[in-house]
């Protein structure tokens, strides 16, 4: 079974990630903040992460440059309704140097979400 690392500071996004990604058949484990996301990739294999890309402790652009490198062949994609550093173009480009290889706008439809994750590596 394929896993799937969420990280997400908002619960009922991170459930509603989860439920999709479920739905979809991977096994997923949920983060709250960047800081838990790490401490679950040190203890196990990822073969998705989707991460917020704004959150308390460690956020998603922390998040992907302490990762980069570190973890091949996962799939990294990123989610965000904007924040309070940086425009949403300017996140957005920062995160797909980091590795993430889209980043959805919330609201977003899950259903695209897991279709990028399922659709070959481009």
């Amino acid at each position: 079974m394929p896993t799937a690392l969420i990280a997400e500071d908002v619960p009922m996004v991170r459930e509603s990630l989860a439920i999709a990604l479920r739905e979809a058949g991977f096994d997923v484990v949920a983060a709250a903040n960047g800081r838990e996301a790490l401490e679950a990739l040190a203890e196990r294999r990822f073969d998705v992460l989707v991460t917020d890309m704004w959150m308390p402790e460690v956020d998603g652009l922390r998040l992907l440059k302490e990762i980069r490198g570190r973890h091949a062949g996962m799939r990294v994609f990123g989610v965000t309704g904007g924040g309070p550093r940086l425009t949403i173009e300017a996140m957005t480009s920062l995160a797909e140097i980091w590795g993430a290889e889209k980043v959805f706008l919330k609201p977003f439809d899950e259903d695209d979400l897991v279709a990028a994750i399922r659709a070959p590596r481009g």
